[in-house]
């Protein structure tokens, strides 16, 4: 039985730039979408459809190019400006500089014109935070890391990695003082805004919820450094003369609560939204839930 749907992949965006006409990628964005309107048809339920990745991606950048796979194999480079012609940022990010996430909202209808092959992370199958100990999720469960780390995002087509992890650490204090919790896996540069997903355990201990579905459980700030350094004792203060830096195996991730605070601060802030769309309901598949895309309608 598989545990791993390759829908989930359809999520992903390669976020980067071109140099000589050459895409580069550098950091990983995905989709989500944030129930615009609810109804008891899940058919008919609308969503408000937005990119997600790390703060510090879009951060001092003008410009980005995000490439998408096609249904025809091949790719589409869109490029990106980063404001409105009134200057205003077309991306929102959280206050707390400490929650390195941004959102941008994006119009469905060019995707579809461009027969772009994606689907998207409804609100349903976010795992918030506060909702962890309900639903199961606890130190120790196992999680997938889709991304493209080190920028291999392929040339003929974005190809993204898929990395296998457990939770670490998650308590309060983390979430408090830091605003994340920890996995342990092999994160690198490039798996910034990696989404981070549940897996569903074949077995479980006597007394212990199993987690039956899959959920997003947030996305990748950056992995954790571990640092050591040399200092010369000829000066006063001593000063360092030799700084080694390793990744620990760590990594530090954003849970889904912040996407939706300032999914909510849009809305306070009145900023423009792309026309919420419908979504099309597909048949669930053994134990998985499936991610729903959105049915454009003319």
């Amino acid at each position: 039985m598989a545990l791993f749907g390759p829908q989930y992949f359809k999520t992903l965006v390669a976020v980067g730039g071109e140099n000589k006409k050459k895409f580069q990628c550098y950091a990983t964005g995905f989709l989500i979408g944030f129930i615009a309107r609810k109804t008891k048809d899940p058919s008919k339920k609308l969503y408000y459809a937005f990119l997600i990745t790390n703060r510090h991606v879009f951060e001092d950048k003008e410009y980005i190019s995000l490439r998408f796979n096609k249904k025809n194999g091949k790719t589409r480079i869109f490029r990106q400006s980063l404001f409105f012609p009134n200057k205003e940022t077309k991306w929102l990010a959280h206050p707390n500089k400490k929650v390195d996430i941004a959102l941008l909202n994006i119009n469905t209808r060019i995707l579809y014109e461009n027969e772009i092959d994606f689907k998207f992370f409804p609100e349903e199958l976010f795992a918030y935070y506060n909702q962890f100990e309900k639903i199961g999720i606890e130190t120790g469960d196992e999680v997938y890391v889709l991304g493209f780390p080190l920028g291999m995002a392929g040339v003929t087509q974005n190809y993204p990695c898929l990395k296998w992890g457990i939770i670490s650490r998650l308590d309060r204090e983390l979430k408090k003082e830091q605003k994340s919790f920890f996995i342990d896996s092999s994160i690198f540069p490039g798996n910034s805004g990696s989404p981070v997903i549940s897996k569903p355990p074949a077995n479980a201990l006597t007394g212990t919820k199993i987690v039956s579905a899959v959920y997003l459980l947030g996305l990748v700030k950056s992995y954790i450094p571990y640092e050591e350094a040399l200092y010369t004792h000829q000066t006063k203060p001593y000063t360092v003369v030799s700084l080694s830096r390793e990744n620990s195996g760590l990594a530090s991730v954003i849970p889904m609560d912040f996407a939706r605070q300032i999914f909510k601060r849009w809305k306070t802030k009145k900023k423009r939204l792309e026309k919420a769309q419908e979504q099309i309901q597909s048949k669930p598949s053994s134990n998985i839930v499936p991610i729903q895309t959105i049915n454009n309608k003319k």
